[in-house]
């Protein structure tokens, strides 16, 4: 999955993080949408942030923990690609789930 996610993504780097929830990056969404939540305040992006971006890993209803992203200097990837990234993040979950790795939550 690393080599699809760098090559759909043009990452220069990426990793899985088992775990909870925490911390306040953007995150990757289901849509394909670029957001960061915080209390108050949303926003939305039309380029790659600085540093890292989260891309959740969710199975059986169940989270997992997460891709950690750093992708290259630029605008967002294609929509069709993000979506693609967010199907692969759901396989993941769906193998771990499957798996009955234990989940956080």
């Amino acid at each position: 999955m690393r080599r699809e996610l760098v090559g759909l993504l043009g990452l220069r780097v990426r990793r899985f993080e088992y775990g909870t929830l925490m911390g306040n990056l953007p995150c990757l969404q289901h849509d394909g949408g670029l957001w960061l939540h915080r209390p108050g305040r949303v926003t939305e992006y039309a380029g790659w942030p600085d540093g890292e971006t989260e891309l959740r890993v969710v199975g059986g209803g169940h989270y997992y923990g997460r891709f950690l992203l750093v992708p290259l200097p630029g605008p967002l990837s294609p929509e069709q690609d993000r979506l693609v990234a967010v199907a692969l993040a759901a396989q993941a979950g769906a193998a771990l789930d499957t798996a009955g790795l234990s989940h956080q939550g």
